[in-house]
């Protein structure tokens, strides 16, 4: 199945429309006056504030992002510029991430469309939903353009002025923002490194593989010889009305699994292309609703793809013990993938071992 087959069928029958080609600009405003004091864990404070201005031939709209950018001692090991790391919400590593010479952006995700029904925020003063197929995006494509447009400022001129290499670009989410990181790593190009974390359904969960009672041996890394799942969030939970403004209206019609023709192994497959990489983060336990076996399932059948086009090494996924985050063994490893893959830099990592002994010791879950 080809690429455009794919993105034709996520975008009439999932997420809704891709938006792009629209003229983008932005503002430096300085140092945010709310440093160090959000509120909760998803509140963004600190950094420079930068404001994306995007306009169309009917309309504009603006939002905010947040800027951390490296000191000039540690962006010396990217003599071409840093590579920056677009997050779609505060993550607990990002310290490190700067001490390795990255820039990290984070979006004032809620801002851009808000988590509901009601499809609100900046993308939908742009592109209003509608009741037609062409006029429905749902929220995981517009946090997806979000991210997008963040890559278009840094194109538009932060490049030079934050002394970045444009194209070393990555995205990063966790939960329903690792399912717009998936979405999109799928629909920009541009997007060198997509990493998805605790994506679950809707994301990188495969509709069709349950875990639900099932087994698992994690003792190899410290957790327990047998690991049982719970529930796994079913396909009704995304069409709930807590849930169904992440799809589009099209997306209601399936009513099991099975009725969905295309899996999300498509995902990681539309991303596919020598110059990107895709880095798939989960945790074996804890995960019992996000389904992370069906995300090692997921992960399984696009590596045949990107195998069977001689890139098996473009795709690699990390199961860490627990932990329903990006945390610290996570960063360390994909800053070593991305030098590896993206600068050809000679490091310790062994790409095999990520993709195997590293998540949990073993070639499989078993049952």
């Amino acid at each position: 199945m080809n690429k455009a087959t794919i993105s034709e069928f996520y975008q009439k029958n999932m997420y809704g429309i891709w938006r792009t080609g629209e003229k983008i600009s932005y503002r430096r405003l300085g140092p945010d006056p709310k440093e160090n004091k959000a509120e909760n864990p998803f509140e963004v404070v600190g950094g420079e504030l930068i404001r994306i201005l995007v306009e169309t031939d009917n309309s504009k709209t603006e939002f905010t992002l947040h800027a951390y950018l490296p000191e000039e001692k540690d962006r010396m090991r990217y003599p071409a510029g840093s590579p920056y790391i677009v997050c779609m919400h505060p993550i607990k590593p990002m310290d490190r991430l700067l001490a390795q010479g990255w820039a990290v952006f984070v979006l004032e995700i809620g801002k851009i469309a808000s988590d509901d029904t009601k499809h609100q925020g900046a993308f939908y003063e742009l592109y209003p939903y509608g009741d037609k197929e062409n006029e429905q995006t749902g929220v995981l494509m517009a946090w997806a353009w979000g991210a997008s447009k963040a890559i278009d400022a840094v194109y538009a001129g932060l490049d030079k002025e934050y002394s970045l290499d444009a194209g070393a670009s990555m995205v990063t989410g966790v939960s329903r923002w690792g399912k717009a990181t998936a979405v999109c790593g799928a629909f920009d190009e541009r997007v060198s490194m997509t990493i998805p974390a605790c994506s679950g359904a809707g994301g990188l969960a495969l509709y069709n593989y349950l875990s639900e009672g099932k087994s698992y041996d994690f003792s190899s890394i410290g957790g327990p010889a047998e690991y049982t799942y719970g529930k796994n969030e079913p396909l009704d939970c995304l069409q709930s009305e807590a849930e169904r403004g992440w799809f589009n209206d099209s997306f209601l019609r399936y009513k099991k699994p099975e009725d969905i023709p295309m899996d999300q192994e498509n995902l990681p497959v539309l991303a596919m292309d020598k110059n990107r990489y895709y880095f798939i983060i989960a945790a074996c336990t804890g995960e019992d609703w996000v389904n992370a076996p069906a995300m090692w399932e997921c992960y399984k059948k696009a590596n045949a793809v990107y195998e069977r086009e001689g890139l098996a090494d473009h795709l690699t996924i990390h199961f860490h013990l627990e932990g329903h985050a990006v945390i610290d063994e996570d960063v360390e490893l994909f800053i070593k993938y991305f030098d590896r893959m993206y600068f050809g830099t000679e490091n310790d990592l062994r790409i095999d071992e990520v993709k195997t002994t590293v998540f949990c010791g073993q070639e499989d879950f078993r049952e």
